[in-house]
């Protein structure tokens, strides 16, 4: 459904590249969107059980992003909220019932990139409305319209055309983006990568097979529940059979001589909680699924092995991506420039926060805002609950009942009314 402010981003945003006559010293673009990866999957984050040496080198290299929130911990939310720079309240794809889409004319981060004179394309997973060519993206080779897809042999659109492809549909999509890369390698441009990995169905690669044993449980894991009950093994196979993939699209970029003059930004669409606080997929509040591991790559900018501890969120991608690109960010959004924290700089975000309706596992609907230690969290019923991710990042004991906590409590509050009027619908 049309919002308001959607006319009045379209009215305002004027946008310009580099002036005649100077150089210009803009990177190239690659977005990399995994899908239900966990916070703790990629071995930059501390995990020793997984295998992923191509994220760990961008992390190295670059930065990682400790408290990185998506804005809605389910696909079709998520990915809008990437997109449009709008949280799902605002851009009115709430939850993946009924395929919803960005409504017609909603500026996205392709629209403001090819004003400002990017190639852009798009590969791999849409979801959504299903057609990537709906958000201003110039070329579309390789797509996955639905959610999932089976990994042997896929139904996809190439250039536009429905048809079945031999091969994996994680090295299919890998494929495409070399190649893309390749053949753009005198322009500027924007790429968005969004693979299906590690979204089930799991793939056991023979390359990168592992053992139960290998594999310690995640936080609060139900006490006396089996791991082998959530396949551990085939979700880190597949996490390390895409970090392969990646590493193949950094080796492109190498050949070609485009990666150091290439912003590279990693992130999950949402966590997945795996069997942790008991809940098996996604849809909920706590951290596996709410925060996702994020990773940015630009030498010369970016300090290498740069830690962010401050709160960013999947919105802020889009302002990111205007500012480097010389776009300038459309009047209206809460979204600010994650680039000076990246950068070493003062972080512009305060509030943090993730929202859904129509979740799953009995939670209707709920709000999120995290500020300072603090999480806060209003369900749909009117139900509350505070957590210090300081003192208890697991988020074992909820501290809304908690008298010692009241003041805590009330402030949380009011971050939350703020939040809400900052980002009006």
């Amino acid at each position: 459904m049309p919002r308001t402010i959607f006319a009045a981003i379209l009215a305002l945003v004027v946008f310009a590249g580099p002036l005649a006559g100077q150089e210009d010293e803009r990177p190239n673009i690659l977005f990399i969107l995994t899908d239900d990866h966990r916070p703790d999957g990629m071995g930059c984050y501390g995990n020793e059980s997984i295998r992923t040496p191509n994220f760990d080198r961008i992390a190295a290299e670059g930065a990682r992003l400790d408290s990185f929130y998506v804005a809605a911990p389910l696909c079709c939310p998520s990915r809008a909220a990437f997109l449009s720079g709008l949280w799902p309240h605002q851009n009115g794809v709430m939850n993946n019932q009924g395929g919803p889409d960005l409504a017609k004319g909603t500026p996205t981060i392709a629209t403001a990139l090819a004003h400002a004179g990017y190639v852009t394309g798009f590969v791999g997973k849409a979801h959504m409305g299903g057609d990537p060519r709906r958000w201003d993206f110039s070329e579309t080779p390789v797509w996955l319209p639905g959610g999932g897809s089976k990994h042997e042999d896929p139904t996809l659109f190439v250039d536009g055309e429905r048809k079945n492809v031999e091969g994996l549909v994680t090295q299919i999509f890998a494929d495409a983006a070399t190649r893309w890369i390749e053949e753009h390698k005198e322009d500027r441009w924007f790429l968005w990568l969004a693979t299906t990995s590690p979204h089930k169905p799991y793939l056991r690669d023979p390359d990168h097979p592992y053992r139960l044993s290998e594999i310690r449980p995640p936080p609060l894991w139900p006490e006396g529940e089996p791991l082998s009950d959530a396949d551990w093994e085939g979700y880190y196979s597949t996490i390390s059979m895409l970090d392969a993939e990646v590493g193949r699209v950094l080796a492109k970029l190498a050949e070609t001589g485009q990666l150091d003059r290439t912003f590279i930004f990693v992130a999950g669409d949402n966590g997945f909680m795996h069997g942790s606080h008991g809940y098996p997929a996604k849809s909920v509040w706590f951290e596996e699924a709410t925060r996702v591991p994020a990773l940015a790559r630009w030498p010369g900018r970016i300090r290498a092995g740069t830690a962010v501890k401050a709160p960013i969120v999947a919105v802020d991608l889009f302002p990111t991506l205007s500012e480097i690109a010389g776009a300038p960010v459309p009047e209206g959004l809460e979204a600010t420039s994650m680039l000076p924290a990246l950068t070493g700089g003062e972080p512009r975000r305060k509030i943090a926060g993730s929202e859904l309706a129509g979740g799953r596992r009995g939670v209707n609907e709920w709000q999120m805002v995290r500020s300072d230690d603090l999480k806060y969290v209003r369900e749909g019923s009117g139900a509350e609950h505070l957590y210090d991710l300081v003192a208890d990042p697991d988020e074992g004991t909820d501290l809304a009942k908690d008298s010692k906590r009241a003041k805590d409590l009330e402030r949380m509050r009011e971050v939350h009314a703020k939040w809400l009027a900052d980002t009006p619908k």
